[in-house]
């Protein structure tokens, strides 16, 4: 296929294994997926109260629509621009033999891999034939295409092959005014019956286009507010700052104005509502029709106390009522603008002006027009033309003009000249030079004394006084050859001047964009004007500017205090240079119908059940159906006449306020700036450059070089199509690889004809290129999360909406989880259908997650919106706070747990604080376990109306995703042999687990009945959570030595924290906790945070051992004696490090009775040298894991043991001495255990110190007291020593629990656990 950099890419495997032979290639089944209701599919925009403060949304979100901006050469459709493009330097770097190192191994594939050359006209005659197979053949090598010199032409060495610089066109317009009212959209005269313009003041959110934003004198964000169209101009107001009006001002800059915070340039919605109201306040002052103000300020302003108050939305409810002025209408309502602007904002309600907005600003009108593409200098109508640029606009008002002028440049291929009478030359031209004028040895010549071609044929030039060449002969019969820029040598048209060491850079920036997979051909856009080009424009410029402006107002022209003083009247902003072929298919509409991923639409579009999403897809798929999208463009370009000039484009900012004041008319601009504007091109200084870089083809070539270096890709999709529209037309979904290859290939059409790589999708792309990448590695996926790179994602949501999307992505992840589960996810979980079954509910609550995050983001905010511009500072304050608390809590990846730092910003965020306590409110249901939560969602996705049960929550689309989720588990279940009545508790399971692993202590659950008549509602709201643990008490804390802020974040901080620590799931750290509050987190069950089975090294340890660890992971339960005495001497163990050795040199007792007293009265000493004995985090994990290993029956460490099999390794790491030692029975476990929480329970803060010292020794006690993990007794040690227990015979052994333990007596032996895994 072909890449960036021109090659055909080899995906031949691919292709033989997804399309020639489906059957063997299934990555899942395919699946029906007529069950899947998408929410949202398409937003229908209304001016609604609901939609305030929403922008402008049309029925259909893709750009198939007519043009909205200006030509962009470079810019591509929405719904194929990809999150992660190449960057467009890539392609600029690409044109060189330049080639860096590749750090990705796919990459040093490519570039080792042979690559071919293939020729056009190879590449024509498969065209030709349709020999389709033989084209698709080519995609499975690296092709990069060659153009033979029969495809182009030699303007060298021909005479007869001359520049034609014709046809022009005018194509982007855009006025400014320069005082309050419509200047910008009057005309030159008072009366016409033909002129009219209307008003749509229902479509005032619509979006102003991004690329016209920089041609305004100020910053257009929150300002502009569309009001209609003036013949086929559009009419815009923009609600400029009051400083703009004032030319004295030195403030009037673009860069000084005053720039307001809106994120778009559109208006707020309330300053729309204004603005409309003051539109019908001069209306009904005209006597317009029907038009008439009930209340002139209703209050509140909203869009339906518009309608209540007048009728210029529309009559009885209607919305979309269009006004048609006549040009008296016009002039009329601009006059109203003048009169009644200060009054109307005078007598506005405080409640209206509290921003600022209508006393600080005031309206000018903007019109704007693109795509005209109207021709200019047009031979003998130059005096017609003269007169419409002068009835177009009355120039005495307007601030500015900017405007598009494109100049078409071929090559003639003559076939007869005709000579010019050299009188009529000369008496159009008295002086004549030999060379142009920026020549110094140019002289004058006599046309008798002067050839008119040299000995090769060609005509010997001549000049004017200007510099232009002047035509001696003309041609009688000719072709036109089309001309593309030859990319390697177009940065010659902007380069600058050399420097002191001889070296030149460019100028003026510029950015590439190949054609037609040809590499070093295409397109060019700058974010300026050639050098050349400019200079001219700078001598222009001189002719027109307003040289005794300073005079006039008597002011110094130096004075700093005159804004802008020296700057031009005439500024060249951009300029764009490409193949008119590219503007010709863009006439009427946006983008041309192969740009736009069509085929990739309809694909993915089965699954819509909307009306909106239904009935879009069925258009696409008869669209295609009746001729696929590449074979239209085909049928366009194909024939005699296609243009296949070269357009130069440039971009102008005319100021009129600094023009001479002679020239302040339409006939004087046409004629002073215009006119000399498109006969620069001719200029030789200009145009021999051009002719450098330029690359002429023979006729009719250009056209057939899109059609033919396609075709490779076309027939593979034409086939895909043939295969799957039966089963596209029955409504089957059809497998996410499938879409996602056509996808790809329709984005690389696009590629072919714009050259932007910002669709080019750079991590599944860029893999695409080999089979290696998609069939011996599976779909490419996202290294982090595995879910599967997709390239149709702006497609499908701005075609069928973003839920239609999110269904499909999780399908598409489901299916590929079989084989894509990370190795990090969900570990502890050794069943395998299990774990897959964990992964895909992961992605399932990713998206529940998401929708909870809606719901309350949405809810809270319709708290806070009325108070974020209080005058109240306090109040304001605390709005932003609860904003920023909010925002924090969204960007959680856990967002429903007890996490102190994340529940507190929920509370803060949600909860209103009563009497210094934050609380959520409590669902009546009271505590739930997690596994209640599970039975809810599976039990609701089997009701008609389960999307209206909890957890579900209305708009979201967690429902539809969860039920092909769940689906997909049960698959799973029954092809791993899982009996059907065990299917649920799989189900729940897996859903468990996940909510274990993704911390959910909570989540939003209906409302509490009420004593109301009628069934309680089931709709989950933002601020009653269903509690999945233990219920803490309210927080008690209360601050009066903190700020107010600082105060409420404390409180909620602290709440927070009492909820998490109450929780017997919350979590907790053994670090933070130590021994000083241990019995305080006795009701926990689960492990603390520092248990990790990251410090275990499994590449090193033996398959048990890893076992074993993930056994104890599985079967801990914090309640149990066992455990919580195991918890705690891995608490003990990491406040004795490095402290864990005893002394080297010691001599054991001769009886076993004498071991326990032994023992604890052993010192604890450091030994050097001897790694891991620094950091406490990981003997929380091997402290815990060798006592329950060695306890439990059926761990895999006990099963090792009644095997008789090798456990040197394991002893070598958590014990010293090699001998057998017996393990303490289930009573003896449950007296100490007892003994253990009665004193940490009883002891106060001395709780324990005593249950150290009663476990393990006075000594180890002490040194735990001074590291401050214990609070010791002031006491004398002599009057705190009490006797051992030691109730139970050596031969006591329990029959529940046979298996080693860590001593005879006690659990003295915690130094044997004295180094840190190292497997």
């Amino acid at each position: 296929m072909f890449c960036s950099q021109g090659f055909l890419l080899p995906i031949l495997s691919l292709l033989l294994l997804l399309v020639l032979h489906p059957h063997r290639t299934k990555l899942f089944d395919q699946t029906d997926m007529s069950d899947i209701q998408p929410a949202n599919d398409a937003l229908d925009f209304n001016l609604s109260d609901d939609a305030d403060d929403a922008g402008p949304q049309d029925e259909a979100l893709v750009d198939e629509g007519q043009h909205d901006t200006p030509f962009d050469v470079a810019e591509v459709p929405r719904q194929l621009a990809m999150g992660d493009p190449h960057a467009q330097v890539n392609i600029h770097l690409a044109l060189y033999p330049t080639q860096g190192p590749a750090d990705d191994e796919y990459v040093h594939l490519f570039n080792i891999h042979r690559m071919k050359h293939i020729s056009l006209r190879a590449l024509r005659h498969l065209h030709d034939n349709q020999r389709a197979m033989s084209a698709i053949t080519l995609l499975s090598k690296r092709h990069q295409l060659r153009l033979d010199n029969e495809d182009r032409v030699d303007v060298m060495a021909n005479p007869n092959l001359v520049p034609r610089l014709a046809p022009h066109y005018l194509d982007y317009t855009l006025y400014v005014g320069s005082r309050h009212g419509l200047d910008a959209a009057l005309p030159n005269v008072d009366i016409d019956h033909n002129w009219t313009a209307k008003l749509q003041l229902s479509m005032a959110n619509r979006f102003w286009p991004d690329n016209a934003i920089n041609s305004l004198p100020f910053d257009p964000k929150g300002r502009m507010m569309y009001i209609g169209t003036r013949l086929d101009d559009q009419m815009w107001i923009a609600m400029v700052p009051n400083k703009f009006f004032d030319l004295q001002d030195p403030e009037n800059t673009r860069e000084k104005l005053p720039v307001l915070t809106h994120k778009h340039p559109v208006v707020e919605p309330k300053h729309a509502r204004t603005m409309v109201m003051f539109i019908a306040h001069v209306l009904a002052d005209m006597r317009f029709e029907d038009i008439h103000c009930i209340r002139p300020y209703p209050e509140p302003l909203t869009w339906d106390t518009i309608r209540d108050s007048t009728e210029i939305l529309g009559h009885f409810g209607q919305g979309n009522r269009t006004i048609n002025l006549r040009l008296t209408d016009l002039w009329c309502l601009h006059q109203g603008f003048l009169n009644h602007w200060h009054p109307w904002v005078a007598a506005a309600p405080q409640s209206w002006k509290v921003d600022g907005f209508l006393t600080q600003n005031a309206p000018v009108s903007i019109t704007l027009r693109y795509g005209q593409n109207q021709p200019l200098l047009l031979g003998r109508n130059a005096d017609l033309e003269r007169h419409n640029w002068d009835r177009d606009r009355k120039y005495a008002h307007i601030c500015q003009v900017s405007f598009s002028l494109a100049t078409h440049i071929s090559y003639l291929n003559v076939n007869g000249w005709s000579a010019i009478d050299r009188a009529l030359i000369q008496r159009a031209n008295p002086v004549i030079y030999d060379k142009p004028d920026d020549d110094p040895t140019r002289e004058q010549v006599d046309l008798a004394d002067l050839p008119l071609v040299d000995e090769d044929g060609f005509e010997i030039n001549v000049y004017n006084p200007d510099g232009f060449c002047i035509p001696r002969q003309k041609p009688t019969g000719f072709e036109t050859c089309g001309a593309l820029l030859d990319l390697k040598k177009v940065h010659e048209l902007f380069q600058g001047t050399e420097d002191a060491h001889g070296h030149v850079q460019n100028e003026v920036p510029f950015t590439v964009y190949p054609l037609a997979f040809t590499r070093d051909l295409g397109n060019v856009k700058v974010t300026g004007l050639m050098p050349t080009f400019a200079c001219r424009v700078m001598q222009l410029n001189a002719a027109i500017h307003e040289d005794d402006r300073a005079a006039r107002h008597n002011v110094d022209d130096d004075d700093p205090m005159i804004p802008n003083r020296h700057s031009p009247a005439l500024l060249g902003i951009s300029s764009q240079i490409y193949n008119s072929l590219s503007h010709r298919v863009h006439t009427e509409a946006k983008f041309h119908v192969v740009q736009l991923g069509m085929v990739t639409s309809a694909f993915a579009g089965a699954s819509a059940k909307s009306a909106t999403g239904k009935c879009h897809w069925e258009r696409q798929v008869k669209f295609c159906e009746q001729g696929m999208p590449h074979v239209r463009f085909s049928q366009k370009v194909s024939g005699d006449g296609q243009p296949q000039t070269l357009r130069f484009e440039n971009t102008y900012i005319l100021d009129i306020s600094r023009m001479r004041p002679d020239l302040r008319t339409g006939s004087m601009i046409y004629d002073w700036v215009i006119c000399p504007l498109l006969k620069m091109w001719s200029h030789p200084s200009i145009l021999a450059p051009i002719k450098d870089v330029l690359v002429a083809f023979q006729p009719n070539i250009i056209p057939e070089l899109f059609k033919c270096v396609t075709y490779p890709i076309t027939a593979l999709i034409d086939l895909i199509w043939g295969k799957h529209v039966e089963d596209l037309k029955a409504g089957k979904m059809l497998d996410p690889c499938m879409i996602e290859f056509v996808s790809m290939l329709e984005h690389m059409l696009n590629y072919t004809h714009t050259g932007n790589a910002a669709v080019l999708c750079k991590k599944l792309m860029d893999r695409a290129w080999l089979s290696l990448g998609l069939i011996q590695d599976g779909w490419p996926v996202e290294l982090a999360t595995h879910r599967p790179l997709t390239s149709s994602k702006r497609c499908q949501e701005l075609t069928y909406g973003q839920d239609h999307y999110k269904i499909y992505e999780a399908r598409f992840a489901v299916r590929l989880a079989v084989d894509n589960v990370p190795d990090h996810a969900y570990v502890n979980v050794t069943d395998p259908p299990l774990r897959v079954a964990c992964y895909i509910a992961n992605i399932a609550l990713k998206v529940y997650f998401d929708n909870v995050k809606q719901l309350v983001y949405n809810k809270v905010m319709e708290c806070l919106n009325p108070t974020m511009d209080a005058n109240d500072p306090v109040l304001k304050r605390t709005t932003r706070n609860r904003y920023m608390a909010l925002s924090r809590w969204m960007d959680e990846a856990r967002l429903l747990s007890y996490t102190p730092g994340i529940l507190s910003n929920l509370l803060h965020a949600v909860a209103v604080p009563d009497a210094g306590n934050f609380q959520l409110t409590p669902s009546v249901l009271g505590q739930k376990p997690v596994s209640f939560l599970a039975e809810s969602i599976l039990t609701a996705i089997t009701l008609a109306t389960g999307h209206c049960k909890p957890p579900f929550i209305s708009g979201g689309n967690f429902y539809h995703v969860v039920c092909v989720t769940v689906e997909e588990m049960k698959s799973i279940a029954r092809r791993a042999g899982v009996k059907c009545q065990d299917e649920k508790r799989l189900l729940v399971d897996a859903f468990c687990h996940v909510f274990e692993s993704l911390k959910v202590n909570h989540v939003p659950w209906p409302g509490n009945p009420q004593r109301t008549i009628g069934r309680p509602s089931t709709a989950t709201i933002h601020d009653i959570w269903l509690n999945l643990g233990a219920k803490g008490p309210a927080s008690s804390i209360t601050s009066t030595t903190f700020s107010q802020n600082h105060s409420v974040g404390l409180l909620a901080l602290r709440a927070s924290e009492d909820i998490q620590a109450s929780d017997a799931r919350g979590d907790w750290s053994a670090l933070d906790i130590r021994l000083l509050t241990f019995d305080s987190i006795l009701h926990k069950v689960n492990m603390p945070t520092e248990w990790k089975l990251s410090y275990l090294s499994a590449e090193q340890a033996p398959p048990y051992v890893t076992d074993a660890y993930h056994f104890v992971r599985n079967k801990y339960d914090g309640l149990k004696p066992l455990h919580q005495l195991a918890t705690l001497c891995a608490v003990v163990c990491t406040g004795l490090i490095p402290s864990i050795f005893p002394p080297e040199k010691i001599s054991y007792p001769s009886r076993k009775v004498q071991y326990e007293a032994y023992i604890r009265d052993l010192d604890w000493v450091t030994r050097k040298n001897r790694k891991g004995t620094t950091a406490a985090e990981p003997f929380i994990t091997m402290v815990i894991g060798f006592i329950i290993s060695l306890y439990k029956p059926d761990s895999p460490i006990s099963h090792q043991i009644r095997d008789g099999s090798d456990l040197k390794l394991w002893w070598a790491k958590h014990t010293k001495w090699n001998i057998d030692i017996h393990p303490l029975p289930s009573s003896m476990i449950r007296e100490k255990h007892a003994e253990v929480v009665r004193l940490l329970k009883t002891g106060g803060r001395y709780g324990g110190f005593d249950a150290v010292r009663y476990l393990i020794g006075t000594k180890a006690a002490d040194i735990l007291n001074e590291k401050h993990y214990v609070y010791a007794h002031t006491l004398p040690p002599s009057l705190l020593q009490q006797p051992s227990s030691s109730k139970r015979g050596h031969d006591e052994v329990d029959d529940g629990e046979e298996a080693l333990c860590t001593s005879t007596q006690g659990s003295s032996d915690l130094r044997r656990v004295s180094c840190r895994l190292d497997y």
